[in-house]
């Protein structure tokens, strides 16, 4: 294990938990809703634990007594487990969390039956968890003391669009810490090209984050990109550069041609224009046009890594948060896997012929993509539809902030009485 390991490595396991000593919190916001706990519970941590069970399974699951070398030793006896076999396999997560760390407490709550360990990296803009008397320092040292949680586990204070700048602090955190199976982007800003601020340095440093992953990680991981979506204030020119795959791909194949007409209406691309036509577009299609458009932008850039790299869109959401302004926010998961074949001897000296591979091809990702944005569900619906569900999810958010030294009976209160904040 090399010296940045070891540091990390250092008292991984806290010896007692941390108490509350501040009265509990009885004001919430608008990410303590129920449908919040829908999309942590049935998005991203679902689909983690999915592949933590699955293909991560090898990576990331290891029996306790397979540590201990001597025979007829008590079972009972607590083993020590070994710094390098905790760091090598621990479920390794990169966040923007809030200052009650409540997407990593429930990631925690939603896999810790699954014998695997978690070790995340955050970075919170306005705290980081060195800062003492801070909630975040207050809140990591919290989750950082349960069972299987890497005791360095951290969050710095700074911006996760720092990471585009390979001399920055943040880029060196996000070497340090990883590669990642879980990349977590709850952002604050939008992706969506606005007029009121600037999304570039998101793309810049999301481009980053992914030469980075492509470099380092070997097996899938997942990314979810958490994002406001305001067609009232669209910057169209940097919206059409987005869609640049997209146009190209509509071109090239019928068959997402086709797909995406399902969605999209045929004015959007006017054969006698280089751009599409956002005018033809209502803002329900706008949302579905920077679904599709987010996901070429990613797959292309797969398409063009060695090795590539096959992108999919996995079950993802939206929610509506200013019907007045006509403002959504969407939840898009992916899941990334490198296109690794295995060689070939041209020669025939070996006299072994192993079984190429077929991974699938621009075509049928983008065909898979265009699906996937028409099949985005609504949460507000789901949960209309669903009240014993929204019933589970409202139980299961009370405990969530409770463990976070919230008022329970405030927050089911709060909850009863429409989920009304300062900044609904």
């Amino acid at each position: 294990m090399s010296s940045q390991d070891s540091d990390l490595a250092n008292d991984i396991v806290q010896d007692s938990l941390p108490v509350h000593t501040e009265p509990p919190r009885d004001t919430f916001a608008p990410w303590h809703k129920v449908r919040k706990e829908y999309i942590r519970h049935l998005q991203w941590n679902e689909l983690t634990a999915r592949l933590v069970k699955g293909n991560w399974r090898r990576h990331l699951h290891f029996e306790e007594r397979e540590w201990s070398f001597e025979d007829g030793s008590d079972e009972d006896k607590e083993i020590q487990l070994p710094d390098e076999a905790i760091l090598d396999r621990a479920l390794t997560c990169l966040v923007i969390p809030g200052e009650d760390l409540l997407d990593v407490r429930a990631l925690w709550r939603d896999i810790q039956k699954l014998n695997c360990w978690i070790r995340y990296l955050g970075f919170n803009e306005s705290h980081g968890s060195d800062q003492k008397g801070t909630r975040v320092h207050i809140s990591n040292n919290d989750v950082t003391s349960l069972p299987h949680v890497v005791r360095n586990s951290r969050v710095v204070q700074d911006r996760f669009e720092a990471v585009a700048k390979r001399d920055s602090q943040a880029y060196r955190y996000l070497k340090e810490c990883g590669p990642y199976h879980v990349v977590n982007l709850d952002l604050c800003g939008s992706l969506f090209p606005n007029t009121n601020k600037d999304s570039q340095e998101y793309y810049a440093a999301l481009f980053q984050l992914l030469a980075y992953q492509f470099e380092f990680q070997k097996t899938e991981w997942l990314l979810f990109i958490t994002t406001v979506v305001e067609p009232a204030v669209v910057h169209a020119e940097k919206l059409k550069t987005l869609c640049g795959p997209t146009r190209d791909n509509y071109i090239k194949y019928e068959e997402f041609a086709s797909r995406v007409l399902k969605m999209l209406p045929a004015e959007a691309f006017p054969s006698e224009e280089p751009a599409i036509n956002l005018k033809a577009l209502d803002e329900r299609q706008m949302v579905q046009l920077f679904g599709v458009a987010l996901g070429k932008w990613l797959l292309a850039l797969c398409q063009q890594a060695q090795p590539r790299w096959t992108v999919a869109m996995r079950r993802s959401y939206r929610y509506s948060i200013s019907e007045e302004k006509g403002a959504v926010m969407i939840s898009l998961a992916f899941e990334l896997k490198p296109n690794i074949a295995p060689p070939v001897d041209t020669t025939g000296m070996a006299n072994l012929q192993l079984q190429p591979k077929k991974f699938p091809n621009e075509l049928e990702c983008a065909v898979k993509l265009a699906e996937s944005v028409a099949n985005i569900k609504d949460v507000d619906a789901e949960l209309v539809a669903q009240p014993e569900l929204r019933a589970r999810l409202q139980e299961a958010q009370a405990s969530l902030l409770e463990s976070a030294g919230y008022d329970r009976a405030a927050y089911l209160k709060w909850v009863s009485e429409g989920e009304i904040s300062s900044t609904n």
